[in-house]
């Protein structure tokens, strides 16, 4: 082996022990670099945990958040009407299979009433709501877009981009937009309705008398109350005053329920083969008696029943105007005064609904005039 040799091999040698003695002094308790800073920070996940739990996160926003989506949307008042119109027509069905159970009935068509009308009422409420909202947020942000053309122009920059907020409040206005265009061709597909079919019949047969019509809380009670309202105009025939006569002795819709009542407790002999139902439990003065306590206690609709009982009770002739027939009950009175109502059979989906009616020029106006007694 040469110098040059020999000199390599000696270095190597002496680089290979300085290796292994700094390794031997390396203290074994010492952990490496790694394991320090893994057991210095043992709460951080590693980025393949922090991957799952963002994986296992539930999507709030997706769930309930701000997305406005696809879907068919709320219903409309066109399907609503569509709706109700289903339903009443398998509520008919169901009256005719009640057959003579008439308290039964009244009572099934008084929930599907109210329900159609409280559905309605809702919806319209909502609507209006939005509207208000979308109309506030329309106008907001029309103030910031004038805004930031303002400022991008004050600067000499570009104008300012739309926001995410403006792109949503524009997209909901073109929704509201594409809503109503639905909701009228919706409308001019079914045609007029029922209800507006019959009042129109019914105002071209009142016309011609003079009479228009004064809306009638729907309460349960408009049979009594267009009665009372009926008592008030006579009473205040002489004096021209209706406020006065009102608060005279004239009763109200309550005293009017006790009137009837007490009229067929002492003419049961009369009003029995109209209320004795042999399918009902109860002896036929046992049914009688209930039938007046519900009649004077509850909001238990009335009907011709009731009006017989009443035009004997206050010696007056009734007079009922509905878009196809007249009836009239108490003939034996019409010298005594003539109460005159109204009966629409759609008024409110399937609930049948009176209303008083009052000369025209006096309150009537165009042939329609506002519930005086509705507080």
């Amino acid at each position: 082996m040469g110098r040059k040799g020999m000199k390599g091999f000696l270095k190597g040698v002496h680089k290979h022990q300085s290796s292994d003695d700094e390794a031997a002094d390396t203290t074994p308790e010492q952990p490496s670099t790694t394991e320090t800073k893994t057991a210095a920070t043992p709460e951080q996940p590693s980025t393949e945990n922090r991957k799952q739990a963002a994986t296992d996160k539930p999507a709030d926003k997706a769930d309930g958040g701000d997305d406005d989506g696809d879907g068919s949307g709320p219903e409309t008042r066109g399907q609503m009407l569509q709706r109700h119109k289903r339903e009443m027509t398998a509520h008919k069905k169901t009256i005719q299979k009640l057959g003579s159970k008439k308290d039964e009935a009244a009572k099934l068509t008084a929930e599907i009433d109210a329900r159609h009308a409280r559905e309605l009422t809702e919806l319209d409420k909502r609507q209006k709501q939005q509207e208000q909202q979308e109309t506030a947020a329309t106008g907001h942000g029309t103030a910031e877009q004038l805004a930031g053309l303002e400022l991008g122009s004050t600067q000499g920059g570009e104008p300012k981009k739309p926001t995410k907020a403006q792109k949503r409040r524009e997209k909901l206005a073109q929704q509201d937009v594409d809503r109503e265009q639905r909701i009228a061709s919706e409308q001019a597909a079914m045609g007029p309705s029922d209800k507006a079919v019959e009042e129109k019949h019914l105002q071209e047969l009142l016309l011609p008398l003079k009479l228009g019509i004064r809306d009638i809380r729907a309460d349960g009670h408009c049979l009594y109350r267009s009665i009372e309202d009926q008592l008030i105009q006579a009473a205040a025939a002489g004096s021209r005053d209706e406020a006065a006569a009102g608060a005279g002795g004239v009763p109200d819709h309550l005293a009017l329920r006790r009137l009837a009542a007490s009229h067929i407790r002492s003419h049961a002999d009369e009003f029995l083969p109209f209320i004795y139902d042999a399918e009902f439990p109860g002896r036929p003065e046992e049914q009688l008696e209930n039938y007046c306590m519900e009649l004077e206690g509850t909001a238990v609709w009335g009907g011709q029943l009731e009006l017989g009982a009443l035009a004997q009770a206050l010696k007056k002739q009734i007079k009922v105007y509905a878009a196809d027939m007249t009836v009239t009950l108490g003939d034996e009175h019409a010298g005594e005064g003539v109460l005159q109502l109204c009966y629409l059979r759609h008024a409110f989906g399937l609930g049948q609904h009176y209303n008083s009616l009052v000369p025209l020029g006096s309150g009537g106006g165009t042939g329609r005039s506002t519930d005086r007694l509705a507080e």
